[in-house]
């Protein structure tokens, strides 16, 4: 028999525990046992209070702080810790006492998965098809437990969130996408009008207007309907508070889905699909394998974008081992999360990612998405919006980014440490420069 109690604080509404995702809790009377999907697609944190006798559990880190502040508690960062992806954990009185508990993979991880030798990596027509069938049953899948007619999508006028567009607009839904906007004529907002246009759904432009110069207030339109308006610095708190993750590239993107999720609410929308994931599996964003501490230069390598995908880094056991896990779900699942609204993936799929990772390296990486997506969207007629479209960051190409340019790394860090009461973690480190 345990001798803890278990505090259980997941949102259920926005992370549903599924086939294909979840972040379980179970108990058998005499253990504890947590579980994380493959692709970690649900979060999952515990944190031991071993004088109150108490293993708290939650989808978010705040989540916790917010508990044990409401019960007159003292919240440490240092003792947060996360359930990796395709990880089971296990609580016994023993390991509670220790506070640490047993861990094991699920099944295979991402890098133990055969691969399919009958295709063909560099032959784009034969993985596009591939990937296009695997990517349909995946929206498929994802729509059958979806019960309202009304969904929404992310749509920033780059490749991936293109190719779910146009998958559901074949579909029986009405479809609702949503683009960021600081000005009429950014990249993303140009582009999202087109694809809307071309796939015949719905584009709901989502304005954010500064009322003063920097650091002021900012107004957020619906369309040409005024939401609210905020104080920009807390804007930036408050998504450092819910994501947890205080690099810029990372808060950036995370502000730019706090106010992108607080426009979905008001549209009434409780589900949104994304292109979240092919940038990692095929290494779009360049990274250079040998600078990160693995033995090749090959921005290519296979093992080396296995890593960016599903992560290898047991060390870092508070925020998870990186990867997928760590980044995607950190600045996005968990700021739509905030308004209860739940965020699917497609291309969050064990086949997907498998295949991707393997797709031979091109010096230029615009050409391997490029080749990838016109081949997955072949007949849809998008080749013209597809050639030529570049990888951008989210909060770049809506102008998110102008609007945040003043805010330096040293200060989000400071802000950070106040806003969780740490001193000199070692994940942040790398942060202080700037």
């Amino acid at each position: 028999m345990i001798d803890f109690k278990v505090t259980d604080l997941r949102r259920i509404d926005a992370f549903s525990n599924l086939s294909y995702r979840f972040a379980r809790v179970l108990e058998d009377g005499e253990r504890v046992i947590l579980e994380r999907d493959f692709l970690g697609e649900n979060p999952l944190h515990w944190y031991v209070c071993g004088r109150e006798g108490e293993l708290i559990v939650a989808s978010n880190i705040c989540n916790i702080k917010e508990d044990l502040e409401q019960k007159g508690r003292t919240f440490s960062w240092e003792r947060v810790r996360a359930v990796s992806n395709n990880k089971r954990v296990e609580f016994d009185n023993e390991a509670f006492n220790k506070a640490s508990p047993y861990e094991r993979e699920l099944g295979p991880t991402l890098q133990e998965i055969p691969l399919d030798t009958s295709l063909d990596y560099s032959d784009f027509s034969q993985v596009g098809k591939r990937v296009r069938k695997l990517l349909d049953k995946s929206v498929q899948e994802r729509l059958a437990t979806i019960e309202d007619q009304r969904i929404g999508l992310l749509l920033s006028g780059g490749l991936d969130s293109m190719s779910v567009g146009y998958l559901l607009s074949q579909e029986n839904r009405e479809v609702t996408a949503f683009t960021l906007k600081v000005s009429d004529q950014d990249k993303d907002v140009v582009k999202s009008r087109e694809i809307s246009r071309r796939c015949g759904i719905d584009l709901v432009e989502v304005g954010v207007y500064l009322v003063r110069s920097e650091r002021g207030e900012v107004d957020l339109f619906v369309g040409d309907r005024h939401v609210e308006r905020f104080s920009l610095d807390k804007v930036v708190s408050e998504s450092l508070h819910i994501s947890g993750n205080p690099k810029k590239d990372n808060l950036f993107c995370a502000i730019s889905m706090y106010l992108a999720g607080r426009a979905i609410k008001e549209e009434g929308i409780k589900v949104v699909f994304c292109g979240e994931g092919p940038n990692e599996m095929i290494n779009d964003y360049g990274y250079n394998p040998s600078q990160l501490g693995y033995g090749t230069p090959d921005k290519g390598n296979s093992a080396f974008r296995e890593a960016l995908t599903f992560g290898v880094k047991e060390g870092d056991l508070q925020l998870g081992r990186g990867g997928l896990p760590k980044h995607a779900i950190a600045r996005m699942g968990k700021m739509f999360s905030h308004y209860g609204i739940r965020l699917e993936a497609p291309y969050f799929n064990a086949e997907i990612a498998k295949i991707l990772t393997h797709v031979p390296h091109i010096p230029s990486y615009d050409t391997v998405k490029q080749n990838l997506i016109t081949e997955v969207l072949q007949h849809a007629r998008l080749d013209d919006l597809i050639a030529g479209t570049s990888k951008e960051k989210f909060q770049d190409g809506s102008g998110i980014s102008r609007i945040l340019e003043s805010y330096t790394q040293s200060e989000l860090v400071d802000r950070f440490e106040k806003i969780y009461g740490i001193r000199k973690t070692s994940y942040l480190s790398s942060c202080k420069v700037g």
